[in-house]
């Protein structure tokens, strides 16, 4: 059924001259966009504004305006254009919309039929798998034994000389004391540790310097099992900010610390015999950093004895033993369904640092106790 979303949505597009802003709009008001207005921008170049409202083929808001987002988001970089949005009720987007030449102003009903023949290109989403297994549920509640973790070698490193997100990072082993501590003030820990250390997908020097203490942390037997699956999601996140390939220099503090990671990965590993099954799923996901096939019967042997789909251990075993094709199935058949899938698998980044990404994601939605 034919439907209007709650929210229309505004694209500016900032080009670098006048023939390109007419090319652009022009391309934009045939997709259907009711109302596109060229101007020159202040200080150099000319803006393009593009207002999407819709119609849809069906009430799947979120799906249609990902997929409208990904075809300007192509045509931005054929344009060379600086790319913006913003999203708001149609009357307020109509009422602060940006001065300019009107290039088309339509109704909704005026642009009905180029708008609905212009996404007939886009399948509607898919149906997604239903995932029956319990390993994203809570694990049961537990108290922490109060036993602090000995960390070994936290003060042989020259936190001083090494730098965090406000500053010097003579503060961050204070902060892994706190999680070693091992009771109720991990969460604070926890929030100071992505505060200082890595803050809004942003690693520093000290970063990778601090993976070796979160893996002893894991490793430790008597940390509250809970605090321990946390551990191995954060470190698959921080892993996963910038993947870099299994061997090649480290270009940047996120790479620095997904080398810091990959490096740890046997330690991880070995606690494989003796991890419950929903750390099992996470370490499955961190072997991914790594193909490698010593480890993959294991998992395997633990994917078979999960009930149902698993796209995100599906991804992860194909990424652990290498098979490309497999991956690239997967991966495609991931993004019907899930918009943000599709959005990865465009970014402009190396192939095999979106699928981890991806794999993030997927064991995310997936794995990820409460979710």
């Amino acid at each position: 059924m034919i439907h209007v979303p709650r929210h229309a949505t505004t694209f500016s597009l900032f080009v670098p001259d006048e023939e390109t802003a007419r090319e652009g709009a022009q391309e934009l008001a045939a997709r259907g966009h009711t109302l596109v207005r060229v101007a020159p921008a202040s200080g150099s170049g000319w803006r393009i504004a593009s207002l999407d409202e819709g119609p849809y083929p069906d009430e799947d808001d979120t799906w249609w305006t990902a997929a409208e987002d990904r075809v300007v988001t192509e045509l931005a970089v054929d344009l060379g254009a600086d790319l913006r949005r913003s999203m708001a009720h149609p009357e307020t987007a109509r009422r602060i919309f940006p001065e300019g030449e009107t290039v088309c102003d339509r109704t909704v009903e005026q642009v009905r039929d180029t708008r609905i023949s212009a996404l007939s290109r886009i399948p509607a989403r898919a149906t997604r798998p239903a995932v029956v297994h319990d390993l994203g549920k809570p694990e049961p509640p537990d108290v922490p034994t109060g036993e602090p973790v000995v960390l070994r070698g936290l003060d042989d490193v020259d936190w001083a000389a090494l730098t965090g997100a406000y500053g010097s990072a003579e503060e961050v082993p204070d902060i892994l004391r706190g999680l070693a501590a091992n009771d109720e003030g991990w969460d604070q820990a926890m929030e100071e540790y992505f505060s200082a250390v890595v803050h809004q997908d942003t690693c520093y020097d000290c970063t990778p310097e601090t993976v070796r203490f979160l893996v002893q942390l894991t490793r430790a037997p008597h940390l509250s099992p809970v605090y321990r699956l946390e551990l191995l999601i954060h470190l698959s996140y921080i892993a996963t900010i910038e993947p870099v390939p299994p061997t090649g220099e480290d270009g940047s503090d996120e790479a620095a610390t997904c080398r810091a990671v990959i490096d740890r990965l046997p330690d991880l590993l070995g606690f494989w015999p003796d991890a419950p099954a929903a750390a099992r799923a996470w370490l499955i996901v961190l072997a991914a950093l790594r193909p490698a096939r010593d480890r993959l019967p294991d998992f395997q042997e633990f994917r078979r004895q999960v009930d149902g789909p698993s796209p995100a251990l599906d991804l992860a075993l194909a990424l652990v033993s290498g098979d490309d094709d497999v991956v690239l199935d997967l991966t495609l058949a991931a993004a019907s369904w899930d918009e943000q899938v599709s959005a990865m698998l465009e970014t402009p980044i190396p192939l095999r640092a979106r699928h981890l990404k991806i794999l993030f994601h997927l064991a995310q939605a997936e794995l990820t106790p409460g979710n």
